[in-house]
């Protein structure tokens, strides 16, 4: 079964149960997500199944959006709701509530949070230190330094603000965590910040067009793979080319498109991924 979905998370599970309830809905064992949500995220998971998991690498780096709800009245260890908040103090409240308006914060998300920025992520994370969640590391007390990371924020913009509630849209790179960018706004502007809520909202060019809950999981409400890739790198699979893909071997190109990655559908479903380079065509991968 080669399927793609797209599954509407739903608060306090992790991206793994999902694969673990999907696994017994569909009797399928060969299956994987990409982009892992925290538990207390929301929002879509994309889940690949059967040999189209050998397609993650073409579309995992794709600009996710999200809507977020951060509280800029305290911090945590986790940059979210999960762990103790250490809280200002009334009188702190009350100050940055009378001096801290909209413009103020919109100052330093232009200021700081546009473009490529350099971003250390949360320790309480599934980022791997030395073959070890970061996550598992914390809990166990262990002690480790983690590297800060490029990440690119190509929009970000405020939908509303009260003290000490904002609520952020913002479309970022693959790799960029939401939750540091609370606790690091939080930082800049000296009151402290962290998540309450978060919401993913977009995949590519995936929104919940084609998402449905757990619940309401149906089979054949899957994910078309004109959804993922460019129709122009979509192409059917000749019969006379069956024999010099499996062979394995380059082999001249009878088209005059351009170079780049192409995806050979057979029976509607993608077989081949191939490369075409300087007038040759280069076999890939078998799916």
């Amino acid at each position: 079964m080669n399927k793609f979905y797209l599954i509407d998370k739903p608060y306090g599970i992790t991206s793994f149960d999902i694969l673990r309830q999907l696994k017994k809905k569909l009797s399928l064992k060969k299956m994987w997500h990409t982009w892992t949500l925290d538990p207390l995220a929301t929002g879509l998971v994309f889940v690949a199944c059967g040999n189209y998991t050998k397609l993650i690498p073409y579309f995992e780096k794709d600009t996710k959006s999200y809507t977020a709800t951060i509280l800029l009245d305290g911090v945590t260890d986790s940059y979210d709701a999960e762990t103790p908040v250490r809280a200002l103090s009334p009188d702190e409240q009350a100050y940055f509530k009378q001096t801290l308006d909209v413009q103020s914060v919109q100052k330093v998300l232009w200021e700081n949070f546009s473009g490529t920025i350099k971003q250390m992520p949360p320790k309480y994370s599934a980022l791997k230190i030395g073959g070890q969640k970061a996550l598992d590391l914390v809990r166990k007390g262990k002690e480790f330094e983690l590297q800060a990371r490029d990440a690119t924020i190509f929009s970000i913009e405020i939908l509303s603000y009260s003290y000490p509630r904002l609520e952020l849209a913002c479309s970022v790179s693959a790799g960029t965590y939401i939750r540091s960018i609370a606790h690091d706004l939080g930082q800049l502007l000296g009151c402290g910040g962290y998540i309450e809520s978060l919401r993913r909202t977009k995949i590519g060019k995936l929104d919940f067009l084609y998402a449905q809950t757990l619940d309401d999981f149906s089979p054949e409400k899957s994910v078309p793979v004109q959804a993922l890739f460019p129709i122009e790198r979509l192409q059917n699979l000749a019969d006379f080319l069956q024999e010099k893909l499996n062979n394995g071997m380059p082999y001249p190109s009878e088209d005059r498109q351009e170079d780049g990655v192409y995806f050979l559908q057979q029976d509607h479903e993608i077989s081949y991924i191939i490369e075409k380079k300087e007038g040759m065509i280069f076999p890939l991968r078998k799916i």
